[in-house]
């Protein structure tokens, strides 16, 4: 009797268990960041209303360029034009009530891990894809072994544009951009607007394309910094960044103020181009940041 009882227990234990296991299980989904490219706005559909095209959004306040921001919900966009950034917008995140940013606005993260790629960067079908950014400090800005503080590996000098290789949010709300190598640097030491060339995917029933190209490519420097024309002949200036009106030559080792700084990426003509004043651009090609 007792090995029956005892049977019978195990049978109702084994049937139970079964039954837990055959149950749907909860897997907690990542908690997502988006992080502005460039500053501009927070944008809404209206009080208590979920946006399913980009027309129907409107700026509200303004959103800082590389602070981090928790997403609640993504809802699918019907893209059709409207104003810029949030033009012909495939996707919006919630980051709070009625309070939005839309997928070529921000990139998109997990948080507490380093990842290479962006989940909103889309391979471009044609020309470059890269992510860049400049440093805007008044000094050099320390390197990190690993997105914390915990070894330093190096410096980087103010105006010196860089490749971002990989990134990371914290649960701290900070942002880390990883130069290379492992060198990692906080991102408030970056100039809040980013050089950047990538697709975000769209859905537009009247153009066949299938993405969107979001480009920036001038940042102004809230720290200007010394640019130093090397060589020992003049340099001519020009009146824009593409070598097409020349304006005033330089002196050799003569030093400027640069307060804008237009990059290309890896496209000619190449860049950084330093602005050094008005409609007087030089090439890096001939500076020193020493």
């Amino acid at each position: 009797m007792k090995k029956l009882l005892r049977f019978l227990s195990i049978s109702a234990l084994l049937v139970g268990l079964s039954l837990i296991l055959q149950q749907p299980q909860t897997v907690k989904a990542e908690t997502m960041v988006a992080i502005p490219v460039e500053d501009s706005s927070f944008v809404t559909a209206g009080k208590g209303v979920t946006p399913t095209k980009a027309t129907q959004l409107q700026p509200t306040g303004p959103v800082y360029g590389l602070s981090a921001w928790k997403i609640q919900a993504t809802v699918p966009l019907t893209a059709y034009a409207g104003p810029k950034p949030w033009e012909r917008a495939s996707s919006a995140y919630e980051i709070g009530p009625d309070t939005w940013l839309v997928n070529g606005q921000v990139l998109v993260i997990p948080q507490g891990k380093v990842v290479t790629t962006p989940i909103n960067f889309q391979t471009k079908k044609y020309g470059n894809n890269y992510v860049a950014g400049i440093v805007d400090n008044n000094g050099p800005v320390a390197l990190w072994g690993s997105p914390n503080y915990t070894q330093q590996v190096g410096t980087v000098k103010p105006g010196s544009v860089w490749t971002i290789t990989h990134y990371y949010a914290g649960t701290d709300g900070s942002v880390w951009f990883d130069l290379g190598d492992n060198q990692w640097i906080p991102a408030f030491y970056f100039n809040n607007n980013l050089f950047f060339e990538f697709d975000t995917p769209y859905n537009n029933p009247n153009i066949d394309s299938d993405y969107d190209t979001p480009v920036n490519v001038i940042a102004k420097l809230q720290h200007p910094f010394v640019v130093t024309v090397h060589g020992d002949d003049t340099k001519q200036a020009w009146e824009s960044s593409d070598y097409m009106y020349a304006t005033m030559t330089l002196n050799p080792n003569s030093q400027w103020l640069c307060y804008s700084v237009n990059y290309f990426g890896n496209i000619i003509p190449k860049g950084p181009w330093y602005e050094l004043g008005p409609k007087t651009w030089l090439p890096a090609s001939y500076d020193s940041l020493d």
